[in-house]
C-alpha cells in the first residue's frame, strides 16, 4: 500500500473554502502527511478487518492490478481521535464498514492549532501479492 497527501484541507462549515497543500501551513501538511501514513498503515495490516478490505478491492480491481486511490475526508477531535470520515462509497456495505471501522475512533495525534476539517487525504492501495490481471 502506498501513500500519498491529496488536495485539500477544508472547514467544515464552508466548504467552498479550501487551502491547497502548496499554500498551507507547513504544520499541517506535515500533519496530513504523517496521517496518511498511519492510515496506510492501517490498511495494510496484517488483520481480519484490512486483509478482508484488501480482497474486496483485489476483486473489483478495473484496471488489473492499478492501485485503487481512496479519497478520505477526516474530522478530527482537539485530541486527534478520528471523529467521522467521508469517503465515496463502495458498493458493498461490509467494505465499507471495515473502512469505517478501520479509521474512526484512530488517533492521529492532535492537530495543529487552527487546521481546517475535514482533512481530506488519498490513500493508494496496492494489489495483493498474487492478485491476477
Amino acid at each position: 500500500i502506498a501513500a500519498s497527501f491529496a488536495a485539500m484541507l477544508v472547514p467544515a462549515v464552508a466548504p467552498a473554502q479550501s487551502v491547497a497543500p502548496s499554500s498551507a501551513p507547513v504544520e499541517w501538511v506535515r500533519y496530513a502527511e504523517a496521517s496518511t501514513r498511519m492510515i496506510s498503515a492501517l490498511l495494510q495490516a496484517e488483520e481480519e478487518t484490512p486483509s478482508r478490505f484488501r480482497a474486496y478491492l483485489d476483486a473489483t480491481r478495473s484496471a488489473g492490478n492499478a492501485p485503487v486511490e481512496i479519497e478520505i475526508g477526516l474530522w478530527l477531535g482537539s485530541d486527534g481521535d478520528v471523529e467521522r470520515i467521508h469517503f465515496a462509497p463502495f458498493a458493498d456495505a461490509q467494505a465499507n464498514a471495515d473502512l469505517r471501522s478501520m479509521i474512526v475512533g484512530r488517533d492521529l495525534g492532535a492537530p495543529p492549532p487552527g487546521m481546517l476539517l475535514p482533512m481530506r487525504i488519498a490513500v493508494q492501495v496496492e494489489a495483493h501479492p498474487g492478485t491476477s490481471e
